[in-house]
């Protein structure tokens, strides 16, 4: 079987992202299944494949960047003729005028143009089918009038480099960040401002309970968000907040999420449950927003709080994981257990089979 995968102008994707990870498993099913061919098209940079895996670079010169993504679409096209392929797997949603039945990966971020765009491609009746990561994203393309049978769900699972860490471990990332105190971490991604807020308020609220050196890190992009550096100038417990300001595909991040005492996940930072995942798998305990898709994932081993009462809500949960050790034990085995399905060994192989099962119908 030839596959063929198309990156778009936006290749390669990111590792925290559905695209990303849907890139990663295909790379390891190329090095996997040697007696089939992997064909990666990209207008970006070059990857390193095994024997079965060819790499054609789609360039744009530069008269055609104002247009780049027509430009890459019509290019790919005629590489795909050239080529031949069984199936096309579109990492970017990207729909091509191409009979071989085509497997669009469409994430939460996806916009509505490109879904209401694949929904009249699949009414139109050519071959075309949807790999989403959530019940949530299957029910708004339903919503668009995808027809429910072309959607296939496949959760994004941690990464590997997500696993719990020893004592030893422990206390040099303490030592690094906090100087050796215990800490809250918050991963902070395009989090809108008042959660932000109001999470602070809860941490204030926290620290008003409970007379303790406990920190707070916000993991993000955030040391030069003029909003956050004016709130933090005047905010009572300034010395214990931290500001990181690497990404979450961070390897650092890894080590900090496995280390802290919990990790608070706001709403919006995680609409897959993907981020709530890789903390379960380091065995750190978790206070979650309680929305559909953390609710699925996290499941009874984590601590819920309504957005709607943010501050009382976390607050408590920050107080009652911080006093209440048997609890902490108790989500850390609860959460073990939680994300056991959730591998990427299993995704690699529904995802396989999948592509096998449309490939031939």
């Amino acid at each position: 079987m030839k596959v063929t995968i198309y990156g778009g102008v936006g290749f390669l994707p990111k590792e925290k992202n559905f695209e990303g990870f849907i890139h990663n498993i295909i790379c390891a099913l190329c090095r996997q299944h040697v007696s089939d061919s992997f064909v990666f098209l990209s207008c970006g940079n070059e990857l390193s494949l095994p024997g079965n895996g060819l790499f054609v670079s789609v360039p744009v010169p530069f008269f055609a960047r104002p247009v780049s993504n027509i430009w890459c679409n019509h290019k790919v096209i005629s590489v795909i003729k050239k080529n031949g392929a069984d199936i096309l797997i579109s990492l970017n949603g990207c729909l091509l005028p191409t009979r071989i039945h085509q497997i669009l990966i469409i994430s939460d971020a996806t916009d509505i143009k490109t879904i209401k765009a694949a929904a009249r491609y699949l009414r139109s009746g050519k071959r075309c089918s949807i790999v989403t990561s959530s019940v949530f994203m299957k029910e708004k393309l339903v919503k668009e009038t995808v027809p429910e049978p072309a959607v296939f769900i496949l959760p994004q699972a941690p990464g590997l480099m997500y696993q719990p860490v020893d004592w030893e471990r422990r206390e040099a990332v303490k030592n690094k960040y906090t100087d050796g105190r215990e800490y809250f971490l918050m991963p902070v991604l395009s989090t809108p401002h008042h959660h932000i807020i109001a999470t602070l308020k809860a941490f204030s609220q926290f620290k008003k309970w409970q007379q303790s050196n406990m920190q707070l890190i916000l993991w993000g992009n955030l040391l030069h968000d003029k909003r956050i550096q004016d709130l933090l100038q005047t905010y009572k417990y300034r010395d214990d907040i931290k500001l990181i300001g690497n990404t979450l595909n961070d390897a650092g991040y890894a080590d900090v999420l496995a280390s802290c005492m919990t990790m608070i996940c706001l709403p919006g930072v995680d609409e897959t449950g993907v981020i709530l995942a890789e903390a379960l798998q380091c065995g750190t305990p978790v206070i979650a927003a309680k929305t559909e898709a953390l609710a699925k994932t996290g499941g009874d081993a984590v601590l819920y709080y309504n957005p709607a009462d943010i501050i009382k809500e976390l607050a408590a949960n920050m107080m009652n994981l911080y006093k209440d050790e048997k609890l902490r034990h108790t989500l850390v085995s609860k959460g073990r257990e939680q994300v056991l399905p959730l591998n990427e060994a299993i995704a690699m192989e529904r995802l396989w089979n999948y592509i096998q099962q449309v490939v031939t119908t």
